[in-house]
């Protein structure tokens, strides 16, 4: 069985507020969900708002995950990535695909590549495209889309699998029959959030086992 490959593993996700969980699902994303079919040690840092690259926001100031992935726990079996919708919101530079520079999306993706793979030189590792949330440009003249598609690029060059949710999550919050019930806001009888519902990490957490179990 594919769970098989997964039982006993530890597992090190670094992610925003879709691996931490928005409200009612603080603790209990799909991450954990899976962690415990397969009895998993789960080291997650997700983080509500998180960027992947350096910002300069009058918000509460956070360090980026091409900066704290090194305080991550050692010795990960696998390394799981997901980012883009806060450097999309804050219009954060794409930067270009050689990039090095920790102050654009693909400059931060090359470092947080890098230190990752030297942290965990035999860690099986996922990275994850945001999702169809907020089709809206950002100062930038971007959306989701193109942090998206620059993420796939760069994990391209380093070899690093890369899921593309956007296309491929196999539900979208942009269809009314599924926000109905995978938008966490719209469950909770408020405006859509685009965050996710129980019942939906409890769907994704199936599909995404099979990948992590087939990298």
């Amino acid at each position: 069985m594919l769970s098989n490959r997964l039982h006993g593993k530890t597992i090190v996700a670094i992610g925003d507020s879709l691996f931490h969980g928005n409200k009612d699902c603080q603790g209990n994303t799909w991450l954990e969900m899976m962690a415990r079919r397969n009895e998993m040690t789960l080291y997650n840092y997700g983080q509500n708002g998180n960027t992947v690259a350096l910002q300069h926001v009058e918000e509460q100031p956070l360090a980026p995950m091409c900066v704290r992935y090194a305080d991550m726990a050692d010795g990960a079996d696998y390394v799981v990535v997901l980012g883009g919708a806060n450097d999309k919101r804050l219009s954060i530079p794409l930067g270009d695909i050689a990039s090095s520079s920790a102050e654009t999306f693909c400059g931060a993706l090359n470092i947080l590549i890098a230190g990752l793979t030297e942290k965990y030189p035999k860690a099986r590792m996922l990275f994850m495209t945001n999702y169809n949330r907020w089709p809206s440009q950002n100062q930038q003249g971007l959306s989701d889309i193109d942090y998206v598609e620059a993420m796939k690029q760069v994990c391209a060059k380093w070899s690093v699998p890369c899921f593309d949710n956007y296309h491929n999550c196999g539900i979208s919050f942009q269809n009314p029959a599924h926000a109905a019930w995978m938008d966490e806001g719209i469950v909770r009888g408020e405006a859509p959030n685009r965050h996710f519902s129980a019942e939906a990490y409890e769907w994704l957490s199936y599909k995404y086992e099979t990948i992590l179990a087939s990298i």
